[in-house]
């Protein structure tokens, strides 16, 4: 259950905001004006990391092209590869425990960030179609028709008068930078937060979904893309309402990067056993595991031959994923046939002939082939080659050979071809 917690905001506050003659300045002021009324209490810090290859850059908000000396203006500027919806003088923030300001020492003390030192935080609903965002570049272009899974972690500052549901991620194949407004950027999210109104101001609240990508989606923007009639939103004085939400932890990436990865199909000797793991990524919640006999764990412990399967349902993502492997079981006791990949037939006595280790155990016949594809040796068990065709050593080089090997004790049979190099 979430933790509803709202920051009660100052009368006079209150009243800056609903003064009619709102605008871009004011509104910073306001922002400025609330973190300098905040009372220390401390937050809860969540544990995780990103899925990856995630395609976001910086997307914990920990790099930065200077420690911000300022929070809550528009200092999004300042981290690395981030820009606010409405442009480079956007009033998007930046949070990060480096600054010695005070508005980011107090924010950050109230609600860490979710991982590492640094954080976003956008406003999403005001009057006039108020809107703020947060734009990123994606390291690569979405393919067309591929399934993506999106995921981002927010959670209610506890200065806000009001909480919204709306907050979601939109992919485009161009910026969407609206200079001549801080208004509303009217579009049809592809991830869209449909949960309730996002009240907690203890935890960070995920937010995630899959879409298909129509294809060349270099840009994403998080925000509330609903106007103001069709946002759902609560008003805790009743009144003007400014949902304020801080923003971690934000990923994309392929949803095949997600799927159980088996190694390929394997034998095991008589005996042995296979612990198969499903191994979706720890950071993904809510995983429903079926296998083939169908239990519900993350790991199967193979102890006989078959097929085994693991069917994942990911409820981050409303996506089942798959994988499967075959396990063969054979008597490793059986010798191998060792054969090499050259021989020296200059009668030295080492090496001179084309001769396989553990050759007594098998039936075997031995085809010797040249360049040409001209047979130039056949031969049984261990009749080996000596490197001659016809009475003469042959010309140094590679020939091609079939060996054909009966296993004496369980009668199977194993064809052998490869290549074999004779040298002086």
């Amino acid at each position: 259950m979430l933790n509803n917690c709202i920051f009660v905001i100052p009368n006079g506050v209150r009243n800056l905001y609903n003064n009619t003659q709102f605008c871009r300045t004011s509104k910073m002021n306001i922002k400025k004006a609330i973190l300098f009324f905040i009372f220390s209490f401390w937050g809860l810090i969540s544990n995780g990391q990103i899925i990856g290859p995630n395609l976001v850059q910086n997307p914990s908000f920990e790099d930065y092209y200077q420690c911000p000396p300022y929070c809550v203006t528009g200092n999004l500027n300042y981290c690395k590869n981030w820009f606010s919806g409405h442009g480079v003088n956007g009033s998007s923030d930046y949070f990060n425990s480096c600054s010695l300001d005070l508005n980011c020492v107090l924010a950050i003390n109230i609600q860490p960030p979710r991982t590492g030192n640094g954080m976003a935080a956008i406003a999403l609903y005001a009057g006039y179609e108020y809107r703020e965002y947060l734009m990123d570049e994606l390291s690569d272009s979405l393919k067309r028709n591929k399934l993506y899974c999106a995921k981002f972690y927010t959670s209610l500052s506890n200065f806000s008068s009001g909480a919204i549901e709306n907050i979601g991620m939109y992919f485009s194949t161009d910026t969407l930078f609206n200079f001549a407004t801080y208004g509303l950027l009217l579009k049809q999210p592809q991830i869209e937060n449909n949960k309730g109104i996002i009240m907690d101001t203890l935890n960070w609240v995920k937010v995630s979904g899959s879409f298909i990508a129509n294809g060349n989606e270099k840009y994403f923007v998080i925000g509330n893309f609903r106007d103001n009639n069709h946002t759902n939103y609560i008003d805790v004085f009743f009144g003007a309402t400014i949902p304020y939400y801080f923003f971690d932890d934000v990923s994309v990436c392929e949803c095949e990067n997600l799927k159980p990865k088996f190694n390929k199909d394997t034998t095991l000797c008589f005996g042995q056993q296979l612990l198969l793991k499903a191994n979706i990524p720890k950071e993904v919640d809510s995983v429903n595991y079926t296998w083939q006999d169908s239990s519900k764990n993350s790991t199967f412990l193979v102890t006989q031959p078959g097929t085994y399967w693991v069917s994942a349902y990911i409820e981050d993502y409303k996506i089942t994923v798959c994988d499967s492997i075959t396990v063969s079981y054979a008597d490793c006791t059986i010798p191998t046939l060792w054969i090499p990949n050259s021989f020296t037939p200059n009668g030295d006595g080492l090496n001179d002939k084309f001769e396989y280790a553990n050759a007594d155990s098998f039936i075997i016949k031995t085809y010797i082939y040249n360049r040409w594809g001209q047979m130039v040796f056949e031969g049984e068990n261990t009749n080996f080659w000596d490197g001659t065709f016809k009475g003469k050593i042959v010309p140094l080089g590679v020939y091609a050979y079939t060996i054909e090997a009966l296993d004496k004790r369980s009668n199977e049979k194993k064809v052998y071809s490869g290549r074999v190099t004779v040298v002086q």
